[in-house]
């Protein structure tokens, strides 16, 4: 993760700044390990501390990048989604829950030794359609809690394609930069809310995290045009 997202709390609290600027106080926490997916983090006592903890307002929830692809286990990843689900309900049963939709790995190596056809398009194909599923497939279960999924792959494919410029992967080719993390920020911040994001911050934590001025409005241009209507 960028550094200067990752030593003030990562996206979690990236969104709580912008929903501070935007007037909206609001308080997260996170349960995070580097290269998991959901079926080690339900097997992990903090994950059902956390969830336990309180009464939440909003889960987001995201799973190891490749999971819901061709090339993962999108059956385990509709599975422990349902599982997620029951657990959040346990202790909050009107809980909304927010499905961080990943990005695509830049082309490059990472698609070397993948079946012909692999690539960035259809491993974003991938993500969007299984993150969708799921989130019909929860509605479907339980039709009075809200389910949404933060389009946050799906708007980093649109300001690649717009705004070249912006550079959003990280060296690593995994993860994100700071703008694209900023960006992610912005769409689960739509994605809650329902509102646009125009005019959010673009400073944060003391001037240590800086988008660029210009920059920013174009990600917030991108984050209300994907989310439109969400």
């Amino acid at each position: 993760m960028a550094p200067a997202v990752s030593k003030h709390g990562g996206v979690p609290k990236l969104f709580e700044a912008i929903a501070a600027a935007k007037g909206r106080q609001v308080s997260t926490s996170a349960v995070t390990k580097g290269g998991q997916s959901w079926e080690y983090h339900l097997a992990q006592p903090t994950t059902e501390k956390a969830l336990a903890s309180k009464v939440w307002t909003w889960v987001v929830l995201q799973d190891f990048s490749t999971r819901p692809t061709t090339g993962g286990n999108i059956k385990q990843f509709m599975a422990d989604g349902e599982t997620f689900s029951d657990r959040i309900a346990a202790t909050s049963p009107k809980a909304g829950i927010v499905l961080y939709e990943t990005w695509a790995r830049p082309p490059g190596a990472f698609y070397k030794d993948m079946p012909k056809g692999a690539g960035p398009e259809k491993m974003m194909a991938d993500l969007h359609k299984s993150y969708s599923d799921l989130a019909a497939d929860l509605t479907a279960k339980n039709a009075d809690r809200p389910v949404r999924v933060a389009l946050v792959g799906t708007a980093f494919a649109a300001s690649k394609a717009a705004y070249p410029e912006i550079v959003l992967d990280a060296k690593d080719a995994h993860h994100a930069s700071a703008e694209g993390y900023y960006l992610a920020a912005l769409v689960i911040y739509e994605a809650i809310y329902k509102e646009s994001v125009k005019g959010a911050p673009s400073e944060f934590y003391k001037s240590d995290l800086v988008i660029p001025a210009d920059e920013a409005a174009k990600l917030q241009e991108i984050a209300d045009k994907v989310m439109a209507g969400k």
